[in-house]
């Protein structure tokens, strides 16, 4: 049986590598590739490949909220989030929304195409090196405890945090820091992304704790 998979990520270049390695598989076919969230998504629900290799920070629409609702409307697609972070807290969301496989851009061809059949035929993958941080922020988190793993923000995300914190709106941050409303939406889609938290009360209590302010 063939297997059908869509890859997606937002830098050709490696979209283009991910692709090629998988296809030197004859059972592995690449459908289509997608480089941004929305076309992630409107591929998967076009074409229901049997897996979708997802890079969990897509311009537009992020890979998880990509992974949610592809679980919501097409549960049958295995997903395998392929990355470069090492962050805990998106790891364990990956997990917990449904991801079969969670994988380093360290990951070789070969590995990478075994973790194709394993998700395939109902297995789940993790890469070695981010199951460590998995079992200590599960850990945490079971016992109720504030994880002590503080992902990594670039300079711009910090500057909207700080305007979070002070209660502007999406609108008031772009004007202070002057740039557009969507793309302040984009950078909270990241940082959602790299915290795990959704609400803006939430994201404040987080960004005083953490002492980005």
């Amino acid at each position: 049986m063939i297997i059908r998979v869509i890859v997606a990520d937002d830098f050709p270049i490696v979209r283009e590598g991910i692709a090629c390695a998988l296809d030197e598989d004859p059972q592995i076919d690449v459908v289509a590739e997608a480089e941004t969230g929305p076309q992630a998504l409107a591929l998967t629900l076009e074409l229901d490949p049997d897996v979708l290799v997802l890079d969990p920070r897509l311009p537009e629409l992020g890979g998880l909220a990509v992974l949610a609702r592809v679980r919501a409307e097409r549960p049958s697609v295995k997903v395998i989030i392929l990355t470069a972070s090492e962050q805990a807290g998106p790891l364990l969301d990956a997990v917990s929304a449904g991801a079969e496989g969670y994988l380093s851009k360290r990951t070789t061809a070969a590995e990478l195409r075994q973790a194709v059949f394993t998700a395939f035929h109902g297995g789940s993958i993790i890469t070695p090196s981010l199951a460590r941080h998995l079992l200590d922020e599960f850990s945490h988190r079971s016992r109720g405890e504030t994880s002590g793993v503080r992902p990594a923000m670039g300079q711009r995300e910090v500057e909207i945090l700080r305007l979070v914190v002070q209660g502007k709106t999406d609108n008031e941050i772009g004007q202070a820091l002057f740039i557009s409303p969507r793309t302040v939406q984009n950078h909270l889609t990241r940082i959602r992304e790299k915290t795990g938290l959704r609400r803006r009360s939430e994201l404040t209590r987080w960004a005083v704790e953490q002492a980005f302010v």
